[in-house]
């Protein structure tokens, strides 16, 4: 064999081979991270960042789809709500980063024809819904066709899930919540500097928005996915500052009357924004809308017990009481609001 020849094959092995040793050691470093939860999520650190909640949940429960007798489907607040806190269930929680209703529904129906039965449905009745343009549900592909996610070859020898893999060793998390080795969601502790502080005066939220009561059609469409399950709708706790805004834009009532419509479909619907001694303090949030795991676990501890403390019961309290008490607390916190700056003034 010419010299030539015998260098250009040896060249062409020693490629072969480096290739070989880079793509392995890109999927070896992508199994044990696991930023995209086919396995057993990050043996290393045990902290899963929520780099693509869509595909991860999939790929995390979909094998074990059968062992849930329980559904939840929200935002990215109620993937704080703690699966332990609900007893007597074994919950799967299908609540997405930045989750909307037209997503909620998608997710619905492939869990539905990849064989879940819940008896105990959740869903979390996201406020944004009702006041914002909804831009078109953004899901994996393969949830709107009912087939099966990318397999774990097909994702992890690539360099975007490598990315991901660095980024978690780095602790570049991408949200200020993570998942553990159980996969449920954990805040970051934060310092006292970065802790909760709306400004005052306390102003109408700002425009661009309109109320839309007629997306409530849309949560009675998703719990009639489940007609068999028990459907508790919850609203998560919000903070009164947040909600005093809206409120001076004129658009509450009929905010109001959407869960009222949509209470009328549900076997039960808990109200926690309604300003209360929770959501009137700072303490507990670190923006005023997600809440810490101790507040999650006595709303979640709440749904089961059929005690809406200290928020509303749409079924016992009905629409118009609640209405009312929306309004007589909103007023009695903004005037302690006011009067407060008028002290430090």
């Amino acid at each position: 064999m010419p010299q030539r020849t015998k260098q250009v094959l040896a060249y062409l092995a020693w490629a072969l081979a480096s290739a070989v040793l880079i793509v392995g050691g890109c999927f070896l470093i992508n199994c044990l991270v696991d930023p995209l939860w086919y396995l057993r999520g990050n043996v290393l650190t045990e902290i899963n960042y929520p780099f693509n909640e869509r595909l991860s949940k999939i790929n995390q429960f979909l094998p074990r789809l059968h062992d849930y007798d329980c559904l939840i489907l929200g935002s990215s607040r109620a993937t704080l709500l703690p699966v332990g806190s609900l007893k007597g269930y074994r919950c799967v929680n299908f609540a997405l980063s930045d989750g909307q209703i037209g997503e909620f529904l998608l997710y619905a129906r492939y869990l539905r024809t990849r064989g879940i039965a819940p008896s105990l449905l959740i869903v979390d009745l996201r406020v944004e819904d009702f006041i914002e343009l909804l831009p078109p549900p953004y899901v994996p592909g393969f949830i709107r066709t009912s087939e099966d996610p990318p397999s774990i070859f097909t994702t992890y020898l690539s360099l975007d899930a490598l990315n991901f893999s660095i980024r978690t060793l780095r602790g570049d998390a991408p949200h200020h919540r993570y998942y553990d080795q159980n996969f449920d969601a954990r805040l970051e502790v934060r310092s006292s500097k970065h802790r909760y502080n709306p400004s005052a005066p306390i102003e109408p939220m700002a425009p661009p928005f309109d109320v839309h009561p007629e997306r409530a059609e849309m949560y009675i469409e998703l719990r009639q996915l489940f007609p068999a399950a028990r459907a508790i709708g919850y609203i998560p706790p919000e903070s009164a500052s947040r909600i005093a805004a809206f409120s001076l834009t004129g658009g509450l009532d009929s905010y109001l009357g959407a869960i009222g419509r949509i209470a009328g479909a549900y076997d039960e619907v808990l109200d926690f924004a309604i300003p209360s001694t929770l959501t009137e303090s700072r303490e507990g949030t670190y923006d005023g809308s997600h809440y810490s795991e101790t507040v999650n676990a006595r709303i979640g501890a709440a749904l089961l017990a059929d005690n809406a403390d200290p928020g509303v019961d749409w079924h016992r309290q009905g629409q118009t009481t609640i209405i009312a008490l929306y309004h007589e607390r909103l007023r009695q916190f903004l005037e302690t609001a006011k009067q407060a700056k008028a002290r430090t003034e």
